[in-house]
């Protein structure tokens, strides 16, 4: 019997089956004798696999992150992000979702009636004045959670992105630090922003696609801005200021966002575009000045909150690593798979240059190198869609890796076997015939798994291959990584890739 076959025999015992439920539960008789039956049913049907990593799936904790949303223009947005953040997936996450009402006028608890947010979830400040992008930070600061996550009122995160965010943050060893979300066009701009030069090890990125960052980075940052008597015009554009005058560089993800648009966009034109630029112009001359010596020949960093002194170590430098949060899972994909040339010009410049290093490396890339960081960026290959996909700019190279990290012990969730799914094109099956999968508990020690990826038949150039493996009892898997072994004489091309298992 083929497995059609199976199928429809399986699909009519279910009918019959429950036919039969129906009538004896009328008659109120014993159901147990039934119990073989749907044991045999359990077999002949084909095994159900589900995604590894959904939101529902996610245990509960303590929420300890407030959401900060600055209100202008756009209200009926606010209501539908306030509506997802007080989502029953977030309840282990979000504890406080604070509106900062920057517009005239004021708004109260009975505005968010129909967002299904309790009030005692929600904090309103109705402010006497604009304050711009200045008042996000305050309202972290003030804070009593250890977490602030960050967005603008046009644009919608997932839930299952910001479970990956705050998963990541609060893991973190030693001293955490902001996460942005970045769509490839601002990713692009700020990585090609990256300066290291002396002490300087800096990068601008935009916070309104949707951050996270410990609150004490706020409340440090504000006392910075003090330090320094940031004029009136600086408080204001703070976003400008904050990545540069960590003197990091910024950990940015590509993202999975939705824009809502309406209302009446801040930055317009060609008066928004040079107002930015004075700003980050502005930002980069405080830190150089910063660190800089003081006459006597001391540190004025030494002297000053917030700012990044201690030695920059090789992983927090590395720009060559990507990572995209996953859609419907609670995921990340991570992959050393160069994105751009590694001989881009990386001449030291001062940070006041930031902008001109932009301009000069932009002009060298090739129009296909910037139609693939923009259209195929390796959050394609973890969006749920299947018409879209990652591609390499560069052919695959031994050594490249792509990884789906899961933030917790995968085999501790009872699967019975998992299942690792690629949909690639014809050119990346054969280079994940020259690849080893591994998974790890750690993201340092890397085990084996025996099984290879086979792929079905495809009348298309797109193959849809997978791996199968039985957990380990005792084996702890985080992540899973598939490894390429030799370099190949084509590019990367991934449409999906995710984790499934069955119990």
């Amino acid at each position: 019997m083929n497995q059609s076959s199976v199928a429809r025999f399986a699909v009519w015992l279910a009918a019959a089956l429950i036919a039969w439920t129906a009538s004896t539960w009328a008659s109120g008789e014993s159901l147990n004798w039934y119990q073989p039956v749907v044991q045999i049913l359990g077999h002949l049907l084909p095994p159900v696999y589900r995604r590894v990593g959904l939101p529902e799936d996610i245990p509960t904790a303590r929420p300890d992150t407030t959401a900060v949303i600055l209100n202008w223009s756009r209200f009926p947005n606010v209501l539908q992000i306030s509506s997802l953040l007080c989502s029953p997936a977030l309840d282990g996450i979000i504890a406080q979702v604070f509106i900062w009402n920057n517009n005239p006028n004021p708004i109260s608890l009975d505005d968010f009636a129909s967002t299904g947010c309790p009030d005692a979830k929600l904090r309103i400040h109705n402010s006497a004045e604009n304050m711009y992008f200045h008042a996000r930070f305050v309202a972290c600061s003030q804070a009593a959670t250890p977490f602030c996550f960050i967005q603008d009122d046009d644009y919608l995160v997932h839930a299952e992105v910001i479970q990956a965010l705050h998963a990541k943050l609060s893991q973190a060893t030693g001293e955490p630090r902001a996460i942005h979300l970045l769509p490839s066009h601002e990713h692009l701009a700020t990585t090609l922003r990256t300066i290291r030069a002396g002490p300087a090890h800096t990068s601008f990125a935009w916070l309104g696609h949707g951050a996270l960052l410990p609150r004490s980075a706020a409340a440090d940052f504000l006392a910075l801005l003090r330090a320094l008597a940031a004029s009136g015009d600086e408080l204001q554009m703070a976003d400008n200021y904050f990545a540069i005058l960590s003197n990091r560089v910024a950990e940015v993800w590509f993202d999975q966002g939705l824009e809502l648009g309406g209302g009446q966009p801040f930055t317009v034109g060609a008066e928004g575009l040079a107002r930015n630029s004075h700003h980050i112009r502005r930002a980069a001359e405080y830190l150089e000045i910063i660190l800089g010596s003081n006459a006597d020949g001391t540190s004025a960093q030494a002297q000053l909150p917030y700012v990044s002194t201690r030695e920059h170590g090789p992983d927090e430098l590395e720009t060559s690593l990507a990572r995209a949060a996953c859609r419907l899972a609670r995921c990340l994909l991570e992959t050393n798979i160069r994105l751009l040339p590694q001989d881009l010009e990386e001449e030291a410049r001062g940070p006041r240059h930031m902008l001109e290093a932009e301009a000069d490396r932009r002009a060298v890339l090739s129009d296909q190198t910037v139609e693939l960081y923009l259209e195929h960026s390796p959050s394609r290959a973890v969006d749920d869609r299947a018409a879209t996909y990652f591609e390499s700019s560069e052919n695959a190279a031994a050594g490249d890796y792509v990884l789906l990290d899961y933030f917790e012990d995968i085999y501790a969730r009872n699967w019975t076997s998992v299942r690792m799914v690629l949909v690639v094109d014809g050119a990346t099956r054969d280079i994940l015939e020259q690849s080893d999968l591994t998974v790890s508990g750690d993201g340092l020690t890397w085990n084996a798994v025996e099984q290879t990826f086979g792929c079905g038949d495809s009348k298309t150039n797109v193959w849809r291959c997978h791996a199968e493996w039985t957990p380990k009892e005792g084996a702890g898997m985080r992540s899973v990584r598939v490894l390429l072994g030799e370099s190949q004489h084509t590019p990367w091309k991934i449409y999906e890739m995710y984790l499934s298992g069955r119990r």
